[in-house]
């Protein structure tokens, strides 16, 4: 099979699945290579020369905000690296995997770093993977972890660690693993399997701790951003085998006390580990996001209509209890099935936004880039479903997985940069992680570079941010922006982790242009926004939310005048040059104006105050600013509003 390219000494695997991260035989990951192109490539031609012609409008629908993700696989050398190459090799190589995920606007790599209790690391507890160098236990010569952190975020991309907890072993050959692998140091910890597979002993109070020590390990000495399960607990059923039997009965005499089955008690080991892990990192690193990817179908029959193998009751899987107990920060169930049939994207989708929603946590669905039946069209169209469900926490997208991303299966990584992810966007922020917004950039300037049609974009760093892993989100509007919170969807023309960008001029809307950036802390929290540059000819259309009670700006209201004021008043404030603002209160509101100038280089905070319910007249006093025109800048209630205003 073609993953098996550049094996060394490679026993044939236990799995009856073409891909090594699964066991069952009728898994959908069986089908990774693309169906035939006859007329592919002329639909997809058509396709993005339609999208191409409505890029204006599509434009304005991509997130700004939104999480984009690939799992790199590492086991059996799946996409990375070539066993037993060198290691300059091995990171030439990651380091041309790495520029393509970022030339597809992605930006989080899940990066395979334990795949049957072995290390792609530097471990006190666990051996070397053989997948790097042909030999268990054998040092490649440098830290594929370090070096994968580094080069991500050298480009900006987040870097999440992916674990699979329980696997002890792909093969059933016994040399190739080392004298240190659990599976000869610890094999009173192990259950084995008819179909000869091993796992790690969920049951076991010392394996759910070693677990966790392996995590706390890892999540302690690497500058990761997140810590990444996949779907493998108990073992699937596949073929002639049933699934786990009574491999485990005399564990459950020794710790299943207080359950009254079996079954109740294997879930509440999973659930256990999953607690320990998040617990171990939050302790450590609050800010480092831990998720799981579980099988798609919790239960059979969840949603309605929906039919398959049921996670809860045949691996012990019950991630809705993860999710309600925030034992998670995300959840990406493996949504590998096409939009419609017995088990509908459609329905998946909406039932796990549900569900992550009402625990308050995110929904990154992971879709399957090649599979049985799918068009080039599938995915695409599995991603603008689950952006119609962003209201319900429906977030983003993995991918399964980067070979097939950087081979363009299906035309994948065509459609991604021409349309689907035209424009970058930022991962978005978790606020129950916390973590402070990071100062904000100054000193952007835009300039066209006449010779090659593109414009050149430069800014500095605040000084006041100090955290290595830093990434900023350049914004072209068509509208004057005030706050971050008023830029459009859409807007966002680079995510970098550089000082500079260039920005084609097909990309900037006209006649106007007004251009912004923000720094993006390593938690994903959003700086203010730096100063405003506005290029092009057109007088400035000012960002603004619609509101029945906008405030009425500028000379003061006529007729009977709101208690605040009185005529009187405002006659002697017109003289010195102050404008007026009238706003209706429904309740007793804090009220904040501010004052900038055009380029937003300059604030100036103005009021600062509780009102009772009701209308009131603000005076918005000019002070020591010199005559001319400013954007206001109010708030209240739930609401911001931004006018210009002009001193006389």
């Amino acid at each position: 099979m073609g993953h098996e390219a550049g094996k060394v000494n490679e026993e044939k695997p236990l799995f009856a699945c073409s891909s090594y991260l699964c066991g069952r035989t009728w898994c959908p990951r069986r089908f990774l290579f693309p169906l035939p192109f006859m007329f592919k490539h002329f639909a997809l031609a058509f396709s993005l020369f339609v999208l191409f012609l409505t890029s204006g409008a599509q434009a304005q629908e991509l997130p700004n905000r939104e999480f984009r993700g690939v799992w790199v696989a590492t086991v059996a050398n799946l996409d990375w690296p070539v066993q037993g190459a060198p290691p300059e090799k091995q990171q030439e190589a990651l380091r041309q995997m790495l520029d393509k995920i970022k030339a597809a606007n992605l930006n989080v790599v899940f990066f395979q770093i334990r795949t049957e209790c072995d290390a792609f690391y530097r471990s006190s507890l666990e051996p070397w993977s053989r997948f790097l160098t042909g030999v268990q236990g054998k040092d490649p010569g440098y830290d594929p972890l370090a070096f994968a952190i580094q080069e991500a975020h050298s480009r900006g991309l987040e870097l999440h660690v992916w674990v699979n907890p329980y696997r002890v072993s792909t093969v059933a050959n016994p040399n190739v693993y080392s004298p240190q692998h659990v599976s000869k140091a610890k094999p009173n910890w192990l259950l084995t399997f008819s179909n000869g597979k091993r796992i790690l002993n969920p049951g076991l109070p010392e394996v759910r701790n070693h677990i966790a020590a392996v995590i706390k390990e890892v999540v302690q000495n690497y500058d990761l951003d997140g810590v990444h399960f996949d779907d493998y607990f108990y073992p699937y059923p596949e073929g002639a085998f049933p699934g786990i039997g009574n491999e485990d009965t005399q564990t459950y005499k020794t710790h299943g006390t207080g359950y009254s089955n079996i079954k109740d008690w294997r879930r509440f080991n999973i659930n256990e580990t999953m607690r320990l892990v998040h617990a171990q990192i939050k302790a450590l690193k609050p800010q480092v996001r831990f998720g799981v990817s579980p099988f798609g179908i919790w239960k059979n029959g969840e949603p309605a209509g929906i039919a398959g193998m049921d996670a809860y009751n045949a691996i012990y899987a019950d991630a809705v209890h993860w999710l309600n107990n925030h034992y998670v920060d995300y959840i990406t169930p493996q949504l590998y099935w096409a939009i419609g049939g017995r088990q509908d994207y459609r329905k998946l989708l909406y039932w796990w936004s549900d569900k992550a929603h009402a625990a308050q946590r995110h929904l990154y669905p992971g879709h399957i880039i090649s599979q049985t039946g799918f068009t080039m069209e599938e995915v695409p169209h599995q991603i603008e479903i689950t952006r119609s469900n962003r209201e319900q926490s429906a977030l983003g997208s993995v991918f399964f997985r980067a070979t097939q991303l950087l081979n363009n299966t299906n035309l994948i990584a065509t459609s991604l940069e021409a349309a689907t992810f035209r424009f970058p966007a930022a991962p978005p922020a978790m606020d129950w992680n916390g973590g402070n917004a990071p100062a904000a950039p100054s000193d952007l300037t835009v300039t066209l570079n006449e010779s090659t049609g593109a414009y050149e974009v430069r800014w500095a760093r605040n000084p006041l941010n100090r955290h290595p892993f830093k990434r900023y989100l350049l914004y072209v509007t068509s509208s004057m922006p005030a706050t971050g919170d008023l830029i459009p969807e859409g807007a966002v023309r680079a995510f970098t982790s550089s000082e500079m960008a260039t920005v084609a001029a097909a990309d900037v809307p006209s006649p106007a242009s007004f251009w912004t950036v923000t720094e993006v802390s390593p938690a994903n929290v959003e700086s203010e926004l730096s100063n405003v540059v506005a290029l092009g000819s057109a007088l400035p259309v000012l960002a603004q939310q619609p509101s029945t009670t906008a405030p009425a700006l500028g000379t003061p209201p006529t007729g009977t005048l709101p208690e605040t004021l009185s005529p009187a008043q405002i006659a002697a404030g017109n003289r010195l040059g102050h404008v007026y603002v009238t706003i209706q209160l429904q309740k007793k509101s804090s009220v904040k104006a501010e004052l900038y100038t055009l380029d937003r280089k300059k604030k100036t905070k103005v009021l600062k105050e509780k009102y009772k319910a009701g209308s009131h007249t603000l005076t918005i006093p000019r002070g020591k600013l010199a005559k001319g025109t400013y954007l206001l800048v109010l708030e209240y209630g739930k609401q911001r509003s931004v006018q210009k205003v002009e001193f006389k």
